[in-house]
C-alpha cells in the first residue's frame, strides 16, 4: 500500500519470519494472526529507514524503537499471558465542495496486552503517526 510508512515484521519461536511486503507481494496479517502461539517479536519499521523501528517483546512484555527500551520493567513486573496489540486508523478528509479526498492521515497502534500478577488485564500502547512520532499509553 503506497500511502504506508511503516511496514510490519514477525517473527517467530522457530526464527521463521513473516514480511509484510516481500518479492512485490504482500502478506496478510491474519498470517500472524494464525500464528500468535508462536509469536516471537513483532516490528513496525519505517519503510525508508529500517534502522527506525518498533519492537514488540512478546516473550518479556517489553517494548523497544530500534534498540531502546521504552519500558525497563520487565524484570520487576512479571507478565502472563502476553499478546500482541496491532491496529491502523485512517482518517481521510473530504473537500465539502467538490467532495474529492484532501488528506489521509494514518496513526498506527502497537503494544500488547497481558495479565499481572494478581491476574488483571493490563495494557501498553503506542500511537505513531506518519513521521515516527509516538505517545505511550497504559
Amino acid at each position: 500500500m503506497e500511502n504506508l510508512q511503516f511496514y510490519w515484521l514477525a517473527e517467530f519461536k522457530d526464527n521463521s519470519y513473516i514480511m509484510q511486503f516481500e518479492q512485490d507481494q504482500e502478506h496478510s496479517f491474519q498470517e500472524v494472526k494464525d500464528r500468535f502461539s508462536e509469536l516471537k517479536y513483532f516490528v513496525l519499521y519505517d519503510k525508508d529507514n529500517m534502522l527506525k523501528r518498533f519492537i514488540v517483546d512478546l516473550e518479556k512484555g517489553n517494548l523497544y524503537f530500534s534498540t531502546e527500551a521504552l519500558l525497563f520493567d520487565s524484570e520487576i513486573k512479571p507478565k502472563n499471558n502476553i499478546k500482541l496489540i496491532y491496529f491502523r486508523r485512517i482518517r481521510k478528509e473530504i473537500g465539502c465542495q467538490d467532495l474529492k479526498e484532501k488528506l489521509e492521515i494514518i496513526w498506527y497502534f502497537l503494544g500488547f496486552q497481558y495479565n499481572d500478577v494478581q491476574g488483571h488485564n493490563q495494557k501498553i500502547l503506542l500511537q505513531i503517526d506518519s513521521k515516527g512520532s509516538w505517545t505511550l499509553g497504559e
